[in-house]
C-alpha cells in the first residue's frame, strides 16, 4: 500500500439559527399571543356560560326525578343575587359564574325574600312552572319548566330566538 497524503477537510460549518433569527421568531410569537389571548378568554367564558345552562337544566330535572321517585314534593331553590342554587333537601349549594346575569321566573307564591325563590315539583311530575333566565352579554337562554308536565327545556329568549 502506498502512503498518500490526504488533504485535510475542514469540518462542515454547523447549521443553525442566528440570535437575530431567534429573536425575530420570538417577537412574532409574542405578537400572536397578544392578539389570541383576549379571544381565548371570551371562548372560555362562552364554554362556562353553556355549561351553566346545562347545569341548571340538569338540576331542575334532578329535582323532578326526586319528586317522581320519592312520591313527594321536591324544590329547586335559587338565589339570583348570590348566583347559587340548591337541589331540594341536599345541603350542597351550586355556584354559577358571576358574569352571568340570572333571573328567576316563578309563581308569586314561590318567591321568598328578595332575589330568592323556588320552583316546586309535585309527585305526579307537574310543577309550579317558571324557569331561570341566564344572560351573558347579548345571549339569553331560559331553562323553562312546564307547569303541567314538569318537563325542563332550554329555549332562546328575545333576540336570540
Amino acid at each position: 500500500m502506498s502512503n498518500r497524503i490526504r488533504p485535510q477537510r475542514h469540518p462542515p460549518v454547523a447549521a443553525g439559527f442566528s440570535l437575530l433569527e431567534l429573536l425575530l421568531v420570538m417577537s412574532i410569537m409574542a405578537l400572536g399571543f397578544v392578539f389570541i389571548a383576549p379571544n381565548f378568554a371570551k371562548t372560555t367564558d362562552g364554554v362556562r356560560y353553556r355549561s351553566a345552562i346545562r347545569e341548571v337544566a340538569s338540576g331542575l330535572r334532578q329535582v323532578r326525578g326526586i319528586a317522581l321517585s320519592q312520591g313527594r314534593e321536591a324544590v329547586f331553590f335559587v338565589d339570583v343575587e348570590k348566583h347559587v342554587y340548591r337541589i331540594d333537601r341536599l345541603p350542597k349549594t351550586h355556584r354559577l359564574p358571576d358574569f352571568i346575569d340570572l333571573t328567576l321566573v316563578t309563581a308569586e307564591s314561590e318567591l321568598q325574600e328578595p332575589g330568592t325563590g323556588t320552583i316546586r315539583f309535585f309527585p305526579d311530575g307537574s310543577a309550579t312552572g317558571g324557569g331561570v333566565i341566564l344572560e351573558w352579554g347579548a345571549r339569553r337562554k331560559q331553562v323553562k319548566v312546564n307547569w303541567l308536565t314538569g318537563r325542563v327545556n332550554i329555549t332562546a329568549v328575545g333576540d336570540e330566538a
